[in-house]
């Protein structure tokens, strides 16, 4: 598993040049400290001197802790080498290379804010059944929905929230309110000439319409469809 030339899912979600690495992500250092259930005192037995142990703790516990934009006694890019170098011995099969970039920079979680079913209508959930979701920084302030559809369960689709009808969301993949009975629809967006909309069911193999979903509607809101993945481990 010490193949660096695999896609490294972790160096793309938290790359340096998407948001600032002066600050150590004490988030992410925690839920590998979950994943792999190491602590924080195994990773300093392991990785320096007996005679360090003590100090290091203490340098550590100050480094990840401090307030933003405090004054720094210790290397935390030194430290993010290390820990990348400590939990890459402990990844098992399957399990992404760990870089040094996924231990610095700010966190960026948004909310999965509802599911899309079979019958391409999207359910808002209640706010305490809203979960997080890690993203690249530049979709900070997007909204998430995870899809409930067999082909792509479990895949999360990002957009941003709108409460108007958006027109860079026509004849694309997007998200889109029916006025009148307030159902949101997943689909693809078609206006008329009447000022009003046909969402389409199309095949993403081919591009051609397999049947409509609804038609000649006027929306609430749209939104376009600008980000897809499955989401892994380390983003939730």
């Amino acid at each position: 598993m010490d193949n660096k030339k695999e896609i490294n899912y972790l160096d793309i979600m938290y790359s340096p040049n998407n948001m600032n690495n002066n600050d150590f992500r004490k988030e992410g250092l925690e839920l590998l400290k979950s994943k792999y259930k190491k602590t924080t005192q195994d990773f300093i037995k392991d990785t320096y001197p007996k005679k360090e142990w003590a100090n290091m703790e203490v340098k550590i516990s100050r480094l990840i802790n401090k307030p933003k934009n405090a004054p720094k006694y210790y290397d935390h890019f030194q430290l993010a080498k290390d820990l990348s170098k400590y939990f890459n011995k402990h990844r098992t099969n399957g399990d992404f290379f760990i870089s040094p970039n996924y231990f610095l920079g700010e966190s960026n979680y948004i909310n999965i804010v509802g599911a899309s079913y079979s019958n391409a209508q999207v359910g808002l959930f209640k706010k305490n059944e809203m979960k997080k979701v890690g993203v690249p920084s530049r979709y900070n302030g997007y909204h998430a929905i995870t899809s409930k559809n067999p082909i792509s369960n479990g895949m999360i689709r990002l957009f941003k929230p709108r409460k108007f009808v958006h027109f860079g969301a026509d004849n694309k993949f997007s998200l889109a309110q029916d006025k009148k009975t307030k159902i949101i629809w997943i689909g693809f967006l078609e206006p008329r000439s009447n000022g009003r909309y046909d969402i389409l069911d199309k095949s993403s193999s081919t591009g051609k319409t397999i049947q409509p979903l609804i038609e000649d509607i006027n929306l609430s809101w749209s939104s376009q469809i600008e980000y897809s993945s499955f989401p892994q481990y380390y983003d939730y």
